[in-house]
């Protein structure tokens, strides 16, 4: 909903770009709705890269202020369908960066757009010796 609320208001912007009329030919209008959805996809995926950064590095630093911003963190994501992963069962979403061992440790989560399926940003695993090793996290 949050993304055709967008598209429609920059309809207007795109017929007046293009030089459309009153009464703009429906090659224009065309024209004007699909540049208005790609920019409505552009500007959210741009917000929503940066927001997962933010969330990513929140996510990774310990401390007892952790639990209070990753509540508010949580809610942003899921407000804007971004999805927080946090098990290693998703291997395609995250990148292996170093150790030895059949267990992972989580680094820092994956990010999912929902209403894409894309990776937004890949979260990194520490492989470690031992069968249980994953940190323990939730999905936004």
């Amino acid at each position: 909903m949050t993304v055709i609320k967008g598209v429609a208001a920059r309809v207007p912007e795109a017929l007046e770009a293009a030089g459309a009329d009153d009464v703009p030919p429906a090659g224009a209008l065309t024209a004007a709705v699909r540049r208005a959805v790609l920019d409505e996809f552009r500007t959210r995926a741009q917000f929503a890269g940066r927001l997962a950064e933010i969330d990513a590095l929140l996510w990774s630093r310990a401390g007892d202020s952790r639990e209070t911003v990753d509540g508010a963190m949580t809610a942003h994501l899921r407000e804007l369908r971004l999805l927080r992963v946090t098990e290693p069962e998703e291997n395609d979403r995250f990148v292996v960066t170093e150790g030895e061992g059949d267990a992972f440790e989580l680094l820092s989560p994956a990010y999912v757009d929902e209403l894409t399926g894309k990776v937004i940003l890949a979260g990194q695993l520490r492989r470690i010796a031992g069968s249980a090793g994953v940190k323990a996290g939730e999905e936004a």
